[in-house]
């Protein structure tokens, strides 16, 4: 046999090969994949805005610490459900009662935070956080634009409770006496 005819078949042999192999790939479905859910588990929209801001109850002692331990912690309440009206959607025709300690509860999270300066370069800022965590204060910096200029907060905290937030200011200002600068205690976030 002619030497250039044995390349020609073993080529359309490769290439009909290469089809055989390649097209039905190219012709399938994509494969269905199974997830096992039969039905959607992601919760609806609530119908009420929502504040993520931790604000102390009106009869609360601010003097003692919060509970850590499970024994003192209280089950969560029941949500309401779909067919009743959320509380905030009924116009109220009297005044309501003092709430009891026991049915009281926190509309959101909020927290405290002692601001110790603003700073138009990072590493300034970065250089009080370090000598602030080596004294053992919680800090961090917070990037803002206040007027199209890029400034960095350098923040202490945060702390829930208000009355240690500004036992923890006073303790701050003295030492950041000696660097003429003065924490301001504000709201967080």
């Amino acid at each position: 046999m002619d030497e250039g005819l044995k390349k020609r078949l073993i080529g359309a042999t490769v290439l009909v090969s290469l089809v055989v192999i390649f097209v039905p790939m190219l012709l399938e479905k994509d494969p269905v994949v199974s997830t096992d859910m039969e039905e959607n588990i992601i919760p609806e929209k609530p119908e009420t805005d929502f504040s993520s801001r931790v604000m102390p109850l009106e009869n609360e002692d601010l003097s003692q610490p919060p509970p850590t331990t499970a024994e003192t912690l209280q089950p969560l309440p029941e949500m309401p459900s779909d067919k009743q009206e959320s509380p905030a959607s009924k116009p109220e025709s009297k005044p309501a009662a003092q709430p009891t300690p026991e049915t009281t509860q926190r509309v959101g999270l909020s927290a405290w935070v002692i601001q110790v300066g603003s700073f138009s370069k990072r590493s300034n800022a970065e250089r009080l956080v370090k000598a602030l965590q080596e004294k053992k204060y919680s800090s961090f910096t917070d990037q803002v634009d206040v007027k199209g200029k890029i400034l960095h907060r350098v923040l202490v905290g945060p702390e829930v409770d208000k009355k240690r937030a500004e036992k923890m200011q006073v303790k701050l200002n003295k030492y950041l006496k000696a660097q003429k600068l003065q924490g301001k205690l504000k709201s967080y976030p």
